[in-house]
């Protein structure tokens, strides 16, 4: 009989490889996956970790990252100037500390975990540690609103919105109102014209509780949400509101039907949170006031602010609208014509959250 001293196969090791064969992970991840917490993984140069770092690298306090940061490690060059005395360093042969510079969360301003880069210390100068810091650029936004034909369900028409935000003072109490007007530009008709969309954006926001004045139900629970911050004190960074249409994608995190800085009237934002909504008064972008007819029935006073702003829209660029001009008495008195849909957004707390 023939003896060896081979070692018996590793369990673990042949699971590994069948979890590695899976798209998108290779055999280390497998490996760590398979071995947990039974044996901690160990950074291959003298990093010293401390539990926070070591939580970030896992995906544990990460946002839509999903790089293998185990790996990102083991690569990053060992040799540095440390960020603090700025004598040299190596990780291969000396205790030495990393701190991960890390956007942090926001629902809506920053959902997604950005690495903006790493900083190197001896260990004897820093330790390991997490700098969480503010997103100072807001997101590209909005995100075009996307409405399929009924009759073709293989053309979608686009819409953008125009928001501009307003105060309406009640003539009885004085009680100053937060308003939105959003016109909606058809930038996307696939030769239609904007009747079609027009047609569709309504029944879309009809879905939303944004409907006719006569329909409106007081009682109704708005399906968006308004988010808005008037926070300066990072990068100067303007007011800005997100209206929130639901959630999706990674992590659950909110879908918008826009995402921009807005020009906010000195006591709107006071208004709103007071309130605790906001009404949204919702129309086509002036812009198309030339070829989208206004219905006759709409009050004099309104038709000659459409003749006159229809007139101007005719002689400027293609791309050029005039929805700023419009006051809080025009859009009120367009909802009560009923050129154009009401409805209310419930605002959130200055946190995004509730």
């Amino acid at each position: 009989m023939t003896s060896t001293n081979a070692e018996p196969p590793d369990p673990r090791k042949a699971q590994a490889r069948a979890l590695s064969a899976r798209p998108g992970m290779s055999y280390a991840a497998a490996l760590r996956q398979v071995v947990g917490s039974a044996q901690p993984w160990q950074p291959k140069h003298r990093w010293v970790l401390t539990d926070e770092v070591r939580d970030w690298l896992s995906g544990d306090s990460r946002r839509g990252d999903r790089r293998d940061l185990y790996a990102w490690l083991d690569n990053l060059p060992a040799t540095f100037a440390c960020d603090l005395c700025g004598e040299p360093g190596d990780a291969r042969t000396a205790d030495c500390a990393i701190t991960p510079v890390v956007t942090a969360y926001d629902p809506d301003f920053a959902p997604v975990t950005r690495h903006v880069t790493t900083r190197k210390y001896h260990a004897t100068c820093k330790p390991s540690s997490m700098d969480w810091v503010p997103e100072t650029e807001l997101p590209p936004g909005p995100l075009y609103l996307g409405l399929r034909a009924a009759d073709r369900p293989d053309l979608i028409g686009t819409v953008d919105f125009g928001v501009h935000a307003l105060l309406d003072t009640d003539p009885e109490d004085g009680i100053r109102h937060a308003m939105l007007l959003l016109t909606a530009r058809i930038v996307e008709d696939h030769g239609r014209g904007v009747f079609p969309w027009s047609t569709e954006l309504e029944l879309y926001l009809g879905s939303q509780g944004i409907t006719s004045l006569a329909a409106l139900d007081d009682d109704d629970e708005p399906a968006w949400t308004l988010r808005i911050s008037t926070e300066n004190t990072v990068g100067n960074r303007p007011p800005w509101i997100a209206i929130r249409i639901g959630h999706g994608g990674y992590d659950d995190t909110p879908r918008h039907l826009l995402l921009r800085e807005v020009d906010l009237p000195d006591g709107w934002a006071d208004a709103a949170r007071r309130a605790g909504h906001v009404d949204v008064a919702v129309g086509l972008c002036t812009r198309h006031w030339d070829t989208a007819p206004v219905p006759e029935e709409l009050a004099d006073g309104i038709a000659d602010i459409i003749k006159e702003l229809s007139f101007i829209t005719k002689t400027a660029a293609d791309n050029h609208c005039d929805c700023a001009l419009l006051t809080a008495d025009h859009a009120v008195a367009l909802v009560e014509s009923g050129a154009f849909l009401l409805g209310w957004v419930r605002v959130l707390s200055d946190d995004g959250i509730g």
